[in-house]
C-alpha cells in the first residue's frame, strides 16, 4: 500500500494540472474515411496527421479511393536564416521556420478553406559542430511538423463541431437574430459655472 501511495500522488498531480493522454478526435461518420494529400518530403507531417487523425471510427486511407474527407496540404516551406551574427559576422543563432498551406473538403464541400500555419524555432549555431548544427536543425523541423499536425488536427476538429451542429439543428431552423441594443445618447457636459 505504502508503494502504491506515490503513484497516486504523481496521477492526481499531472490530472490536476489538466494533463490528458492523447485521443484521437471524434469526427462525424461523414468525415471517418480521410484520405490526406501531402507533397512528397514531408513524412514527418504526414505520419503526425496519420497518428492524430486515426482511431477506431476513423481511417486514414493510403488512397483518396473511397475517402468522404480530404485533407489537402497544398505546400510546406522551410527556410533557414542566421539570426545573430558576432563581430566577425559568424552566425551565433539560427532559425528555422515551416510553413504549410492546408485546406479541407468533406463529400465535395469546402469545410476549411485554404490556410496558412506559420512556425519558427531558434537554435544555437557552433561553428566548430557542423553535425551538431544539422541534428539540432532536423530535431526542430521534427518537432514543427509534430506542433503544426496538432494545429491541423485542432482545426479538423473545429470543422467536425461545425458540420455536427449543422446536421443537429432542425430543419427549416434559422439562426436567431441577434439582440439589437441602444445605444445611449452622448451625454452631454454641464456648462461651466
Amino acid at each position: 500500500m505504502k508503494a502504491a501511495a506515490p503513484l497516486l500522488a504523481a496521477v492526481l498531480l499531472l490530472v490536476g494540472c489538466g494533463f490528458h493522454l492523447r485521443q484521437a478526435p471524434d469526427l462525424p461518420v461523414s468525415m471517418q474515411r480521410i484520405y490526406v494529400a501531402v507533397p512528397g518530403g514531408n513524412g514527418d507531417l504526414l505520419r503526425e496527421l496519420r497518428r492524430g487523425l486515426e482511431s477506431d471510427d476513423t481511417e486514414v486511407l493510403a488512397d483518396p479511393t473511397g475517402a468522404t474527407t480530404i485533407l489537402s496540404i497544398a505546400s510546406v516551406g522551410r527556410d533557414s536564416r542566421p539570426l545573430s551574427l558576432n563581430r566577425r559576422g559568424v552566425p551565433l543563432e539560427y532559425q528555422v521556420t515551416t510553413r504549410v498551406e492546408f485546406s479541407m473538403v468533406v463529400d465535395g464541400a469546402t469545410v476549411i478553406e485554404p490556410q496558412v500555419v506559420v512556425m519558427n524555432r531558434n537554435y544555437s549555431y557552433r561553428v566548430s559542430n557542423a553535425i551538431s548544427n544539422e541534428e539540432q536543425e532536423a530535431a526542430l523541423r521534427r518537432s514543427m511538423a509534430k506542433d503544426i499536425a496538432q494545429f491541423i488536427i485542432f482545426r479538423v476538429v473545429a470543422a467536425a463541431k461545425n458540420l455536427k451542429a449543422a446536421y443537429a439543428a432542425p430543419a427549416g431552423a434559422t439562426a436567431p437574430a441577434p439582440a439589437t441594443q441602444a445605444v445611449p445618447a452622448a451625454a452631454s457636459a454641464p456648462p461651466p459655472v
